[in-house]
Protein backbone atom coordinates (compact mmCIF):
# COMPACT_ATOMS: atom_id res chain seq x y z
CA UNK A 1 0.00 0.00 0.00
CA UNK A 2 1.38 3.41 -0.94
CA UNK A 3 0.27 5.99 1.59
CA UNK A 4 0.88 9.60 0.74
CA UNK A 5 -0.70 10.65 4.01
CA UNK A 6 1.91 8.82 6.12
CA UNK A 7 4.98 10.20 4.34
CA UNK A 8 6.00 13.85 4.34
CA UNK A 9 6.10 15.48 0.90
CA UNK A 10 9.35 15.08 -0.98
CA UNK A 11 11.30 18.16 -1.96
CA UNK A 12 11.88 18.31 -5.72
CA UNK A 13 15.46 17.01 -5.48
CA UNK A 14 15.21 14.89 -2.29
CA UNK A 15 15.97 11.39 -3.60
CA UNK A 16 16.55 8.49 -1.24
CA UNK A 17 19.42 6.11 -1.98
CA UNK A 18 17.03 3.18 -1.56
CA UNK A 19 13.52 4.60 -1.91
CA UNK A 20 11.51 1.41 -1.34
CA UNK A 21 7.77 1.69 -1.88
CA UNK A 22 7.74 5.50 -1.42
CA UNK A 23 9.69 5.59 -4.71
CA UNK A 24 6.45 4.53 -6.43
CA UNK A 25 4.61 7.63 -5.25
CA UNK A 26 3.93 10.32 -7.83
CA UNK A 27 5.63 12.99 -5.76
CA UNK A 28 8.86 11.00 -5.46
CA UNK A 29 11.59 13.12 -7.11
CA UNK A 30 12.21 11.06 -10.22
CA UNK A 31 12.80 13.57 -13.02
CA UNK A 32 10.91 12.65 -16.20
CA UNK A 33 11.17 14.07 -19.71
CA UNK A 34 7.99 14.55 -21.66
CA UNK A 35 8.66 15.93 -25.10
CA UNK A 36 11.09 18.81 -24.66
CA UNK A 37 10.19 19.45 -21.00
CA UNK A 38 11.75 17.96 -17.87
CA UNK A 39 9.62 17.68 -14.73
CA UNK A 40 10.93 16.96 -11.21
CA UNK A 41 8.29 14.26 -10.63
CA UNK A 42 5.16 12.68 -12.06
CA UNK A 43 3.11 14.95 -9.78
CA UNK A 44 4.75 18.05 -11.26
CA UNK A 45 4.11 16.82 -14.80
CA UNK A 46 0.51 15.80 -14.14
CA UNK A 47 -0.49 19.10 -12.56
CA UNK A 48 1.45 21.20 -15.07
CA UNK A 49 -0.06 19.39 -18.05
CA UNK A 50 -3.56 19.85 -16.63
CA UNK A 51 -3.37 23.62 -16.91
CA UNK A 52 -4.67 25.86 -19.66
CA UNK A 53 -2.18 28.73 -19.35
CA UNK A 54 1.54 28.43 -20.07
CA UNK A 55 2.53 30.67 -17.17
CA UNK A 56 0.65 28.41 -14.73
CA UNK A 57 2.26 25.34 -16.33
CA UNK A 58 5.72 26.82 -15.82
CA UNK A 59 5.04 27.77 -12.19
CA UNK A 60 3.81 24.26 -11.39
CA UNK A 61 6.66 22.58 -13.27
CA UNK A 62 9.20 24.47 -11.15
CA UNK A 63 7.46 24.05 -7.77
CA UNK A 64 9.55 22.94 -4.78
CA UNK A 65 7.61 19.68 -4.31
CA UNK A 66 4.78 17.65 -5.77
CA UNK A 67 2.51 18.93 -3.00
CA UNK A 68 3.46 22.52 -3.85
CA UNK A 69 2.77 21.79 -7.54
CA UNK A 70 -0.71 20.58 -6.66
CA UNK A 71 -1.34 23.61 -4.46
CA UNK A 72 -0.28 26.04 -7.18
CA UNK A 73 -2.44 24.21 -9.74
CA UNK A 74 -5.51 24.17 -7.49
CA UNK A 75 -6.68 27.66 -8.43
CA UNK A 76 -5.53 27.73 -12.05
CA UNK A 77 -7.89 26.96 -14.95
CA UNK A 78 -7.70 23.44 -16.39
CA UNK A 79 -7.42 22.52 -20.06
CA UNK A 80 -10.73 21.89 -21.79
CA UNK A 81 -11.61 18.21 -21.57
CA UNK A 82 -9.04 17.48 -18.84
CA UNK A 83 -11.42 15.26 -16.86
CA UNK A 84 -11.67 12.99 -19.93
CA UNK A 85 -7.92 12.93 -20.62
CA UNK A 86 -6.44 12.74 -17.12
CA UNK A 87 -6.34 8.96 -16.84
CA UNK A 88 -4.61 8.54 -20.21
CA UNK A 89 -2.14 11.29 -19.33
CA UNK A 90 -1.35 9.66 -15.99
CA UNK A 91 -0.79 6.32 -17.70
CA UNK A 92 1.71 7.94 -20.08
CA UNK A 93 3.48 9.69 -17.20
CA UNK A 94 3.82 6.45 -15.23
CA UNK A 95 5.19 4.65 -18.28
CA UNK A 96 7.73 7.45 -18.72
CA UNK A 97 8.76 7.30 -15.06
CA UNK A 98 9.45 3.57 -15.08
CA UNK A 99 11.05 3.59 -18.54
CA UNK A 100 13.38 6.42 -17.53
CA UNK A 101 14.16 5.05 -14.03
CA UNK A 102 14.90 1.31 -14.19
CA UNK A 103 15.74 1.25 -10.47
CA UNK A 104 12.18 2.35 -9.70
CA UNK A 105 10.81 -0.14 -12.23
CA UNK A 106 12.56 -2.86 -10.20
CA UNK A 107 10.70 -1.72 -7.08
CA UNK A 108 7.40 -1.85 -8.94
CA UNK A 109 8.21 -5.27 -10.40
CA UNK A 110 9.09 -6.55 -6.92
CA UNK A 111 5.46 -6.06 -5.88
CA UNK A 112 4.78 -9.15 -8.03
CA UNK A 113 1.01 -9.56 -8.43
CA UNK A 114 -0.01 -7.67 -5.28
CA UNK A 115 -3.02 -5.43 -5.41
CA UNK A 116 -1.68 -1.89 -5.12
CA UNK A 117 -3.76 0.47 -3.02
CA UNK A 118 -2.79 4.09 -3.41
CA UNK A 119 -3.87 6.19 -0.46
CA UNK A 120 -4.41 9.78 -1.51
CA UNK A 121 -6.00 12.00 1.11
CA UNK A 122 -6.84 14.59 -1.56
CA UNK A 123 -8.53 12.44 -4.19
CA UNK A 124 -10.97 9.55 -4.01
CA UNK A 125 -10.52 9.20 -7.77
CA UNK A 126 -6.78 8.44 -7.62
CA UNK A 127 -6.69 6.90 -4.15
CA UNK A 128 -8.51 4.13 -2.37
CA UNK A 129 -9.56 6.49 0.45
CA UNK A 130 -10.23 3.87 3.08
CA UNK A 131 -12.12 1.62 0.68
CA UNK A 132 -14.37 4.40 -0.62
CA UNK A 133 -12.16 5.60 -3.45
CA UNK A 134 -11.71 4.40 -7.02
CA UNK A 135 -7.94 3.72 -6.65
CA UNK A 136 -7.16 4.59 -10.26
CA UNK A 137 -3.52 5.20 -9.44
CA UNK A 138 -3.15 1.76 -7.89
CA UNK A 139 -4.80 0.23 -10.96
CA UNK A 140 -2.54 2.14 -13.36
CA UNK A 141 0.57 1.09 -11.42
CA UNK A 142 -0.60 -2.51 -11.77
CA UNK A 143 -1.10 -2.00 -15.52
CA UNK A 144 2.39 -0.53 -15.97
CA UNK A 145 3.83 -3.33 -13.82
CA UNK A 146 2.16 -5.87 -16.10
CA UNK A 147 3.59 -4.14 -19.16
CA UNK A 148 7.08 -4.21 -17.59
CA UNK A 149 6.74 -7.93 -16.89
CA UNK A 150 5.51 -8.51 -20.46
CA UNK A 151 8.44 -6.57 -21.93
CA UNK A 152 10.91 -8.41 -19.69
CA UNK A 153 9.54 -11.78 -20.85
CA UNK A 154 10.10 -10.80 -24.48
CA UNK A 155 6.44 -10.80 -25.38
CA UNK A 156 5.30 -7.84 -27.46
CA UNK A 157 2.95 -5.34 -25.85
CA UNK A 158 0.11 -5.07 -28.31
Amino acid sequence: MLRRSTCPPFAAEERATEPGLPGLRNDYPARISIGEVDYPSVAHAYWALSLARQEDHDAVASADSGAAAQEIAADAPRRDGWEHARTAVMTSLLRAKYDQHPELAEILLATNDATLLYEDVYSSFWGESGGRGRNWLGRLLELVRSELHTHRSGMPVL
